[in-house]
């Protein structure tokens, strides 16, 4: 029987943990990528727009967001409410396991322990306040020009922070900092999205690889009519949904069934959805006003979507005679927009949604701060491509003190890989 010293066992236990440390540990971090390039604005800007390529597992991905956020300064914190913060956890887990495995990462990202029920990991929140006003057409392919499949997206939303206010010095408004993700997990799909209010799962419009498109929009009638009631419950928030969609589902048949599935909750505002995918099929998510009915309106051609219930208000020659709102008459001239030709171009679309954009000749407002159409989404499912461009702030009208003259940032194009 050999026998071994204590410094050559020692020797031999370090040697061993060291090379099972580089075969298997770093396994992971060896594969993760990740790029950060700002791509609009800047410090002299209202907004600064960071595009974030991440790729590698899904707890990598998870661990690289919480980084991203703690740089940002966005704090987590301790609740007491551990029974409700243990049941996120583990509806995760059952039905989310993506996310379930982004959660460990940001727990790590923070130096939190993932089964602490003192906190929730599910997703880190910016402060918000004011609904977004936003205008979406989806174009089948057989409505194109080129034949591919759009989504056309204006995102509208207050150039204020927390108080509605313009923004004082040391204080950004809400929308100061959106993120273009561009994730590749290794398990899910991959995806391209525009992000803002939560890290993990604050997808305002986005696409996956299988060519599957989402669009997110406040839904004002529900709050007008039974007023509002945010919670911070067990299951999706507005914005989570649009995120698992893009991790799960290839087509709108898997979404259908997703949003119909899930359990559901707003933290903020009551929401709306459209979605569309390469075949040319899109339709319309939504809920009553109590949220006791969830509605899914198919597409038939190009399908418009505003601030209203549509399931309500389905066809415009029944919409009111007079005292149309806002969120209606967008509607409307979208609707009329669509129904000039059979085909469009891409110039054409982007210009329909023009028509129901903040204009760039706008009112100013010298206290509060106004809303603005922050940025015109393009989506072709085809080529994967989101083509967009970003609100940069606006000068004085020298031709007219009432009014100002809005600044944008010209179109990029970024493409997901296959």
């Amino acid at each position: 029987m050999i026998k071994l010293s204590k410094n050559v066992v020692v020797s031999i236990f370090v040697t061993i943990t060291f090379l099972l440390g580089i075969v298997v540990l770093p396994t992971a971090a060896r594969n993760l990528e990740y790029k950060e390039t700002v791509i609009a604005g800047g410090p002299d800007k209202f907004v600064e727009v960071r595009h974030v390529v991440i790729k590698g597992s899904n707890f990598d991905i998870g661990k690289k967001i919480g980084e991203l956020a703690k740089k940002d300064g966005t704090p987590i914190t301790p609740s007491n409410d551990h029974i409700k913060n243990r049941a996120k956890r583990e509806y995760m887990a059952q039905n989310y396991p993506i996310l379930h495995e982004r959660m460990k990462g940001l727990a790590a990202a923070y130096g939190l322990d993932f089964f602490d029920d003192s906190y929730d990991f599910t997703g880190l929140f910016q402060p918000q306040m004011a609904p977004p006003g936003c205008s979406v057409t989806f174009y089948p392919a057989n409505h194109t020009e080129n034949g591919h499949n759009i989504l056309s997206r204006n995102y509208d939303f207050i150039t204020g922070d927390i108080t509605g206010r313009r923004p004082q010095e040391g204080r950004l408004a809400m929308m100061a900092r959106p993120i273009l993700f561009e994730i590749y997990p290794d398990k899910g799909y991959a995806s391209l999205s525009l992000c803002a209010f939560e890290y993990l799962g604050g997808v305002l419009d986005g696409i996956n690889s299988a060519g599957l498109v989402v669009s997110i929009l406040a839904e004002e009638e529900s709050g007008n009519k039974v007023g509002r009631e945010p919670s911070n419950e067990v299951g999706m928030h507005e914005l989570m949904g649009m995120r698992y969609l893009l991790d799960n589902c290839k087509n709108v048949e898997e979404a259908k069934e997703a949003l119909l599935s899930l359990k559901h909750y707003y933290s903020f505002i009551p929401c709306h959805y459209i979605i569309g995918d390469k075949t040319g099929n899109s339709f319309i998510f939504e809920f009553s006003p109590t949220r006791n009915r969830s509605y899914v309106i198919d597409g038939d051609g190009p399908q418009c979507i505003t601030n209203h219930i549509v399931f309500h208000h389905q066809k415009v020659e029944e919409f009111p005679e007079t005292g149309l709102n806002w969120s209606m008459r967008r509607y409307k001239m979208l609707d009329d927009a669509i129904k000039t030709k059979e085909k469009f171009t891409l110039e054409e679309i982007a210009a329909n949604n023009a028509r129901v954009a903040v204009p760039p000749n706008a009112p100013g407002n010298p206290e509060f701060a106004p809303g603005r159409t922050l940025w015109y989404a393009q989506y072709d499912l085809e080529n994967l491509m989101l083509t967009v461009k970003f609100y940069l702030g606006e000068k004085p009208d020298p031709e007219n003190e009432k009014r100002v003259i809005l600044e944008y940032s010209s179109p990029k194009m970024y493409v997901l890989k296959k």
